[in-house]
């Protein structure tokens, strides 16, 4: 979808092409941030939907700088409106933090959002069958560990966690790649 016609849609006050670029726009945008941020879905909802209203707004007033760049410019200040909320949502900073209150990561997590699984069970697809396998053991087994998952594929543990890193590294390089298509 080219989303630099965008601009000009919009100056030219055309409601239906505005409509159809926001519409394939949205979707990019909430999972750039389910993946970049970590966002959780109805975060993400929220800050694409003020990220557009934000940068229509923009656009109509006429001071959008580069008019070429304008997913850039909807991305970065997506990103920001997420930043701000999860500040306004985050308690006063203090020196210490707990160790119970930190979260582990939910990268495979957020690859697993259903807006997500169609392109991300293409990228699995083109991977070699054994990493097929092992990275769908993981999907199943989210909670397992490295030992237990070494055991299961006859391996060592420092080659799962290999294996692992560089297997989610391909499929969201893949994923990011189909997904600016």
């Amino acid at each position: 979808m080219d989303y630099a016609n965008l601009v000009s849609a919009i100056k030219e006050n055309n409601t239906q092409e505005t409509n159809k670029i926001i519409e394939a726009l949205r979707p990019r945008l909430i999972a750039f941030l389910r993946i970049h941020m970590n966002a959780s879905r109805s975060d993400a909802e929220d800050c694409a939907q003020d990220s557009l209203l934000t940068s229509l707004e923009v656009i109509k007033e006429d001071r959008l700088n580069n008019p070429d760049q304008v997913v850039s410019y909807i991305l970065s200040i997506c990103r920001n409106n997420y930043l701000k909320m999860q500040k306004k949502k985050r308690p006063e900073a203090t020196d210490e933090i707990p160790n119970k209150h930190q979260q582990a990561p939910t990268q495979l997590q957020s690859l697993l959002d259903e807006e997500q699984e169609r392109l991300l069970e293409w990228c699995l697809n083109q991977l070699k069958e054994k990493y097929q396998e092992f990275m769908q053991y993981w999907f199943d087994h989210p909670d397992s560990h490295a030992k237990k998952v070494a055991q299961h594929f006859n391996i060592s543990v420092n080659n799962v966690w290999t294996r692992k890193h560089r297997l989610i590294q391909k499929l969201n390089d893949c994923y990011q790649e189909k997904s600016e298509l």
